[in-house]
């Protein structure tokens, strides 16, 4: 009897879990899995809660370096300009590796920049210095070729263009002179110029041409006799300049011509047939340079719709070779953005040329330097030739 009420009264026993009931079984596992639950809340709010603490101290180190004003906006705006700053580092990083490339860039550039039109005497003087820092080859002159649409009321301007870019030759297209108005060429060159000009014959306004130069570069004729063969041209006009240097071993001949727009096919191979009988009276020149306003379209007439234009320009181009001709103009010469005033040289050397709108006319001037290449085998096979002069030049 003791025994039973030991178990009775006394404290209750353990059971073993084999020994409880299924129901309260359920209930353990239920109990221990909500316990288990609570713990992971707990330990989730512990964690939100020490990263704010983290995120509030970082954010009161900022604004003690920053001042304590600055908002997140403003930040972000600072971090920006440091990504800024870091690419533009890379950024002179990888010029300072091409400057070959930026280079050519930078002369693709100002090449484009000669076609703006607000030039002004100030760049034109900009070129003469730097042409100075880099002094050109001896017997080397310097030209310049403009249409310039009417010399009427430019003559100041005109020996400007001569003065500040320090020209020994300007050619001009369409000066539309006449013979009763020739004061207008004295009054355009400067003292030590002279002048050689043709005014279109008739009574028919614009055309004409002349050639402004400098009187120590005019060639003494070797004889008196000047009864040399003319040409007589109806498709263009032209004017001859025979010119010698005391560094040059032969003269060179400098042929300014004005080719009016607007020809037929039959009008434009009148135009080639007496241009190649041009050049065929100067054969025996070896030296020569051809400048004008042939008014062809020869570098875009390659993207033109126009069939005949693009027939023009090609006949024109077999002309070429067939003389030894050399086109050195590459940029458009008129503010419509076509190349129609060309320099052709045979046998000459020309360099520094560049295109520039000097606000006179529509078309942009030329200017170019230029010397006789080395042709002292030709010269001695003729030095016993008499180069006669083959049209009479007005003066």
């Amino acid at each position: 009897m003791g025994g039973l009420t030991d178990n009775v009264r006394g404290t209750p026993r353990t059971l073993d879990s084999n020994m409880r009931t299924p129901v309260e079984e359920r209930r353990r596992r239920e109990e221990e899995i909500a316990t288990s639950q609570n713990l992971l809340q707990e330990k989730r709010v512990n964690l939100k809660t020490q990263t704010d603490q983290r995120h509030v101290i970082k954010q009161c180190d900022q604004s003690a370096q920053t001042g304590g004003d600055q908002g997140d906006e403003q930040r972000d705006d600072e971090d920006e300009e440091r990504d800024q700053e870091k690419d533009k580092t890379y950024s002179e990083e990888e010029e300072s590796d091409s400057e070959e490339e930026e280079s050519k860039q930078t002369g693709r550039k100002r090449k484009k920049k000669y076609h703006q039109k607000n030039r002004t005497s100030n760049r034109q003087i900009q070129t003469v210095d730097q042409c100075e820092i880099n002094p050109t080859p001896p017997g080397t002159i310097r030209l310049g070729f403009l249409n310039v649409q009417s010399m009427n009321k430019k003559e100041n301007v005109i020996s400007e263009l001569i003065k500040q870019n320090k020209l020994d030759l300007l050619l001009l297209n369409e000066t539309w002179l006449k013979r009763k108005k020739l004061k207008v060429l004295h009054k355009a060159s400067p003292k030590g110029f002279k002048a050689h000009y043709q005014v279109r014959p008739g009574k028919k306004r614009g055309g004409g041409v002349a050639n402004l130069f400098l009187k120590a570069l005019q060639r003494k004729p070797k004889s008196s006799d000047s009864s040399g063969k003319k040409i007589k041209t109806t498709t263009f006009e032209f004017v001859v300049t025979e010119l010698q240097h005391d560094d040059w071993n032969q003269p060179v001949l400098i042929i300014n011509l004005y080719h009016p727009p607007g020809n037929s096919k039959e009008e434009f191979r009148k135009f080639l047939n007496e241009f190649q009988s041009l050049l065929d009276e100067v054969e025996n020149y070896s030296s020569f340079i051809v400048t004008g306003d042939f008014n062809i379209h020869v570098n875009k007439v390659r993207r033109s719709n126009n069939k005949d234009r693009r027939s023009y320009t090609d006949e024109f181009y077999h002309v070429w070779p067939l003389y030894n001709l050399t086109q050195h103009v590459e940029e458009p010469t008129h503010e419509a953005g076509n190349t129609l005033d060309l320099v052709l040289t045979r046998n000459v050397e020309v360099s520094g040329l560049f295109v520039q709108d000097d606000g006179v006319s529509d078309h942009y001037t030329v200017y170019f330097y230029a010397k006789p290449k080395d042709t002292t085998d030709k010269t001695e096979e003729n030095e016993n030739e008499e180069q006669k002069p083959f049209r009479e030049t007005e003066e």
